[in-house]
């Protein structure tokens, strides 16, 4: 046994915050280096917003696909432990060695025992029994708490006793050599910025909630239909850097929005090429990409139209039939108003790290932001993926490899 495989022997667990790309990534490329993981994550399953997206670009292929697969080799390293529905609640120091404290909140089902029969949904009066998504691994039911009654319906009914309403928290202690933080992204509430009239009608929406629309594994399976009337739109707009690129809200670009839409215009076109699209933008970041020039050339000559210009005022027009979108097309510096059925608002996307958990888990790693933060001289913290900067699946992917070499690097050196 050679003096480096002694130090991997010895070496305390990594820690990985986050159980999305850049997590599951990270995590495999440390664990297969003989190192030992625990991988964090807060929701039930794995795979995080990738898992809920229809389509990646810029291949179109389905988003789960190559996910499973890395989720399966997660699940059954024998270096990782996952802690799904888990929390870091306390990460510090004791006598200069990384500790944590992770606490557990067990789902009201048990996954590893549901059998996905649908008995515990068909028998709940209130409707609180819901399957786990299309995409989810493993295929598990959940009970929504705010709508349970606790009235032990499904307890009974359940074939494997799957089901349980008086399971405690778990609490997890750590001693820990490194913290990788994946932690993901989430959507910014938008009703703060009045001009996007986002929560004024049902059919101005944000890209994932479209996305989650649309998708071939949702409830419309595939079809591009508008919320209010169930009828397909005449017309879609798809308004970007809607709170990004804003001193407001945002005030850096999202990164990953320009692709988005020009991928969920792409396959709005697909599935039906009678709908008239429109993608306002303020420039088109998408350097270094082939995918714009491929969308382009497969909807030449469509409807498809991109026009640079934010616009101003976004509102339903009386009776709720129609969405006006208030604009200047900033080339022609020409001013217009328009009608469509659907707006799809994107941009909104922030790190799922807020600034009250840095302050909870101390972390000098990180800023207010939720970003890594380049001042810190924390060797024992990394950020990958939205943690670090606004990055799609490919670049979290990357960055999650550099992160696992950076981490090794440093226990040799160490």
């Amino acid at each position: 046994m050679n003096a480096s495989s002694v130090n991997m022997k010895n070496s305390l667990p990594v820690l990985v915050i986050g159980g999305g790309v850049a997590g599951i990534s990270a995590a495999l490329d440390i664990a297969n280096a003989s190192r030992t993981v625990h991988l964090v994550e807060i929701g039930r399953s794995l795979g995080g917003q990738v898992a809920k997206l229809d389509k990646l670009y810029p291949t179109d292929h389905c988003a789960f696909c190559p996910l499973w697969t890395d989720i399966k080799r997660l699940r059954e390293h024998p270096l990782i432990t996952v802690h799904t529905s888990t929390e870091v609640k306390e990460l510090g120091r004791i006598e200069g060695r990384l500790h944590a404290v992770l606490v557990r909140t067990p789902p009201v089902i048990d996954e590893s025992r549901c059998v996905f029969c649908g008995r515990c949904q068909t028998t709940c009066p209130e409707g609180a029994a819901y399957p786990s998504g299309e995409h989810v691994y493993p295929p598990a039911y959940g009970i929504e708490r705010s709508l349970c009654s606790e009235c032990s319906a499904c307890v009974t009914i359940c074939p494997t006793g799957a089901i349980d309403f008086q399971r405690a928290d778990e609490t997890i202690a750590l001693n820990i050599d490194h913290v990788i933080w994946a932690s993901g992204f989430k959507e910014v509430d938008l009703t703060p910025l009045p001009e996007f009239g986002f929560g004024t009608h049902p059919d101005i929406m944000t890209s994932l909630s479209f996305e989650e629309w649309t998708a071939e594994g949702g409830i419309n399976r595939g079809n591009i239909t508008r919320k209010t009337t169930g009828t397909a739109p005449r017309n879609i707009a798809f308004i970007q850097c809607a709170g990004a690129r804003d001193q407001r809200m945002l005030p850096y670009c999202s990164a990953v929005c320009c692709m988005h839409a020009l991928k969920q215009a792409k396959w709005v076109k697909r599935r039906n090429p009678a709908i008239h699209s429109v993608i306002f933008y303020t420039d088109l970041r998408t350097v270094g990409r082939d995918y714009y020039e491929y969308a382009r050339d497969e909807i030449g000559g469509s409807p498809i139209r991109l026009i640079r210009g934010r616009p101003s005022l976004i509102y339903p027009l009386p009776g709720g039939d129609g969405i006006a979108v208030k604009f200047e097309n900033t080339v022609t510096q020409k001013r217009d108003i328009w009608k469509f059925d659907m707006v799809v608002l994107n941009g909104n996307l922030r790190s799922s790290l807020e600034w009250t958990d840095q302050e909870k888990l101390d972390s000098p790693a990180l800023t207010e932001e939720g970003f890594v933060n380049p001042e810190s001289d924390d060797t024992s913290r990394f950020s990958c993926g939205f943690s670090m900067e606004p990055a799609d699946v490919a670049e979290s992917a990357v960055q999650a490899a550099s992160v696992a070499a950076r981490v090794l690097l440093a226990k040799r050196e160490g």
